[in-house]
């Protein structure tokens, strides 16, 4: 699957810029012969350092402007792919996980199903809400996140639809990412897109079996975004029915977005694509949570097999992590900002 890859924040800024998207060269670390490495850049006018993304992406994202941000809900499309059912497409392999350089305090997330006997447990540092702008309708979306482990340290997990809009053609800007956001709180600061990543199949078609997006972000006060609140790992071609934490920022009713919400149980199959399934409330917002594998109530820690795609409120679904994934995530993995 051909991939599409946009250096984002540099259409950011609050004046009106020219985006010019054209073919350009692969990413460092991709062989230029396979098909994944065929991407589409996109570029501004505006400034393309750390620091004018972070003065005027900054000035944006104001306290006001955040709370008024919508979820960016997915529809309940027909699925497109013609698989009987997700399946590995490659041997099972993981990415380890990375602890933060300083231990962080945290406190319990909410579980988003109050009468489930299961456990309570702590809210984690990686798992974020994601704000963006839309310039093709001119609104401001929320979105979830979770910060991922790469060579680079500077990687978001997320989904398609919260970087990219094939309806009306066009990149998300002013994409930020606010890890372990509390109810307006950004105790671990807030991060700056400097390169959105999304298969072709969801730039050009919108297919959920697609929906799946990675996103570099700059330094903040020099330091990496993993380097400040831990990576999880990732977990590619694994079975389809484990048992995952699904945490996110669900933002409708009866959920308001201000704090991480999870749930936890077994994925299973949906038949006639390459998604997996999980049954739980969580509602426009949590688009782009992790499904957490193996999630480390004391590390704060898990691998991403799967992120919020679409789905009626009561299930969620997520394309299946297999190895067009972890193609995906190698292409952006050492991406430095």
């Amino acid at each position: 699957m051909r991939t599409r890859t946009f250096l984002a924040g540099i259409t950011a800024a609050l004046t009106a810029v020219t985006v010019l998207t054209a073919p350009a060269p692969a990413l460092a670390g991709t062989d230029p012969a396979t098909p994944a490495s065929s991407v589409a850049r996109a570029a501004g006018t505006s400034g393309t350092d750390a620091a004018t993304i972070q003065k005027t992406v900054g000035a944006y994202w104001t306290a006001e402007r955040m709370a008024r941000a919508i979820p960016a809900d997915a529809p309940d499309v027909p699925v497109k792919s013609e698989k009987p059912a997700p399946a590995p497409t490659g041997p099972v392999s993981s990415v380890a996980p990375a602890e933060p350089g300083k231990k962080p305090t945290v406190t319990a997330g909410r579980n988003a199903r109050p009468d489930a006997s299961a456990a309570a447990i702590n809210a984690s540092p990686t798992v974020g809400k994601v704000f963006f702008h839309n310039p093709g309708d001119g609104s401001d979306y929320v979105c979830s996140g979770s910060a991922v482990n790469s060579t680079s340290k500077n990687v978001v997990s997320t989904a398609g639809h919260c970087v990219y809009d094939p309806d009306n053609d066009n990149w998300m800007d002013n994409w930020v990412f606010v890890p372990y956001y509390d109810h307006g709180a950004r105790p671990y600061g807030t991060w700056y897109a400097a390169q959105l990543t999304t298969f072709n199949g969801w730039f050009d078609d919108g297919d959920y079996d697609w929906d799946v997006a990675f996103v570099n972000v700059w330094r903040t006060s020099n330091t990496r975004l993993v380097d400040r609140v831990g990576g999880n790992g990732l977990a590619f071609n694994y079975p389809d029915d484990v048992y995952v934490t699904v945490i996110g920022y669900p933002a409708e009713d009866p959920f308001d977005g201000e704090w991480q919400y999870y749930c936890q149980g077994n994925i299973y199959p949906r038949w006639f694509s390459d998604q997996v399934g999980f049954d739980c409330l969580l509602t426009g917002g949590a688009s782009g949570g992790p499904f957490l594998y193996e999630y480390n109530n004391t590390s704060l820690l898990g691998y991403v097999n799967g992120v919020v795609s679409n789905g009626p409120p009561e299930t969620s679904y997520s394309p299946y992590f297999d190895t067009d994934v972890q193609n995906l995530y190698n292409l952006v993995a050492n991406y430095t900002t």
